[in-house]
């Protein structure tokens, strides 16, 4: 049992981690239902992706979300 999964153990670890990181589909239409950026934003900030957006300005630019979102 000490040597199960040994050579690809990091990278199952890693691909479980990044799995949490999508979006669900409950978030997803919420995202689609919004009518501007700062509704976006506030949807989005309920995600993974608000630890890097909850610090920009209202409202927020396309280009900089796209930036925090990539």
């Amino acid at each position: 049992m000490m040597y199960f999964n040994v050579d690809d153990g990091y990278a199952e670890a890693l691909v479980r981690s990044l799995r949490k990181g999508f979006l669900k589909e409950e978030t997803y239409n919420q995202l689609k239902a919004c009518s501007n950026l700062t509704e976006f934003k506030l949807v989005l900030e309920d995600t993974d992706y608000g630890y890097h957006i909850t610090n920009e300005p209202n409202p927020i630019e396309i280009v900089v979300l796209k930036k925090k979102c990539k």
